[in-house]
């Protein structure tokens, strides 16, 4: 009788082994799947938070007076986010219960969808999991900035879960309304080809947003700083629905004489909702202003700095 042969590896290779796979599965989880342990606070009701990315590049102090005033009028208590403080950091752990939000940002559209910016730095080294899982883009503006983070669709519904229930949002940037696949695989603001169908705005529905509201192509800022304070009164002072708001805006404002963008709000059958504006527990109207410890201009050479060293 012969007698078959088995075959036996080294307890040192196989450890070796054994070892090199759990690795390697880690490594697969840690880029494949999104850690969203990230703490955030719950604000009080009747708060709308104004996300103010430009506050330093493009500074436009009657807009947020204005803005305030008409929250104000309105019974709204107001957080505003200087662009200091808008960090990817900021938006993992954006707070949970503002009834409106408006996001004035620079934003654009690729193959990924929309993304609006934040004001961190763009650091290819950083954020390498929420790169290669399309959560986090670099993205550039039209006026010659250094490249920034943007955050799309899959940020939110990463990191963003149940964070804007029952809350409208403003974007106040190019394709701002979240319903544009542009042609590029960067993000891009310059006039490209686009196709419409909801990305960023359907997360910001699926993580419990009543609805969104932006504009559907390019958008000049001025033109977006005028027709936006418009659109903020005739939602929290007036009361109109979402779609009366929009088209009155449209209306009065007419489209972008420069890129002849106009408003839309996804999703449409949610256009006869009007704005919840539910009385904060404190009867003093109140404005807050948060800040990154750094000025915008310390924050970005700060930023350049650590770049320049690694």
């Amino acid at each position: 009788m012969s007698k078959t042969k088995r075959l036996s590896l080294p307890r040192g290779l196989l450890l070796c082994l054994l070892v090199l796979t759990i690795a390697s599965s880690s490594i697969a989880v840690y880029f494949l799947y999104p850690f969203t342990t990230t703490t955030f606070k719950h604000v009080q009701e009747g708060g709308a938070a104004i996300v103010d990315a430009l506050s330093e590049q493009n500074p436009n102090s009657a807009f947020e007076e204005t803005a305030t005033e008409y929250l104000k009028a309105a019974g709204m208590y107001v957080d505003v986010y200087r662009s200091s403080a808008v960090s990817v950091e900021f938006m993992k752990s954006f707070p949970a219960g503002y009834e409106l939000i408006v996001f004035r940002v620079h934003s654009g559209t690729s193959r990924h969808g929309v993304f609006y910016f934040t004001s961190e730095l763009y650091d290819e080294s950083k954020y390498q999991p929420e790169q290669y899982r399309d959560e986090l883009r670099s993205a550039k503006d039209y006026e010659g900035h250094p490249e920034v983070f943007a955050f799309g669709a899959k940020f939110v519904d990463s990191y963003l879960r149940d964070r804007f229930r029952n809350a409208v949002i403003v974007g106040m940037g190019c394709f701002g309304a979240g319903i544009s696949y542009g042609t590029e695989e960067e993000v891009v603001i310059e006039d490209v080809q686009v196709k419409t169908e909801p990305n960023l705005a359907e997360a910001f529905r699926r993580q419990g947003a009543m609805a969104v509201i932006g504009w559907d192509k390019l958008v000049s800022l001025s033109f977006s700083d005028q027709a936006s304070l418009r659109l903020i009164k005739a939602l929290a002072v007036d009361r109109l629905t979402v779609k009366q708001a929009v088209e009155i805006t449209n209306r009065e404002f007419g489209p972008d004489p420069v890129y002849d963008s106009m408003l839309v709000f996804h999703p449409e059958q949610n256009g006869d909702k009007v704005l919840q504006i539910h009385a904060p527990q404190d009867a003093r109207v109140a404005t807050r202003e948060f800040c990154a410890p750094l000025s915008q201009h310390a924050f970005y050479a700060a930023s350049s700095a650590m770049r320049r060293v690694d």
